[in-house]
């Protein structure tokens, strides 16, 4: 037998007899520690995959800034030639009015979407931690 390994009943007579709250203590101590090894992971985890979509969303924004720019000139332009026929300020409030309107329109979808597609994520992350149990309310 290994110098270090000892029978169990040797190690049970060698050890100090432990108060139940002691060892309440000390369960609740590592249930903590592994709880909180348990969200450094998730955040590492997190951020390793955020890293790998870092270059992407850089171009993406990007892209958005340029055609926001783009954007504005075009409604620029139009406002130009629309105030060859009428005033230029009936022209520019015609072309915000607009833009208002198909923000609108946009703005409502998006949020739809973003409603029906919260209960799928949610399912999804559910599915993923099925230790967390139900929630307590």
């Amino acid at each position: 037998m290994h110098a270090k390994v000892r029978p169990l009943g040797e190690v049970r007579r060698a050890s100090r007899q432990r108060s139940m709250a002691e060892v309440l203590a000390d369960v609740v101590c590592n249930l903590q520690d592994i709880l909180r090894s348990e969200i450094h992971l998730r955040l590492a985890q997190a951020r390793d995959e955020l890293r790998a979509f870092r270059p992407a969303g850089t171009l993406i924004t990007l892209g958005i800034l340029g055609g926001l720019l783009s954007a504005f000139f075009l409604l620029f332009a139009i406002v130009a030639a629309l105030s060859l026929v009428i005033s230029v300020w009936i022209a520019a409030l015609l072309v915000a009015i607009a833009m208002a309107v198909v923000c609108v329109v946009l703005l409502r979808r998006g949020a739809n979407l973003m409603r029906s597609r919260g209960g799928k994520a949610a399912a999804a992350l559910e599915e993923r931690t099925p230790w967390a149990g139900p929630p307590i309310a």
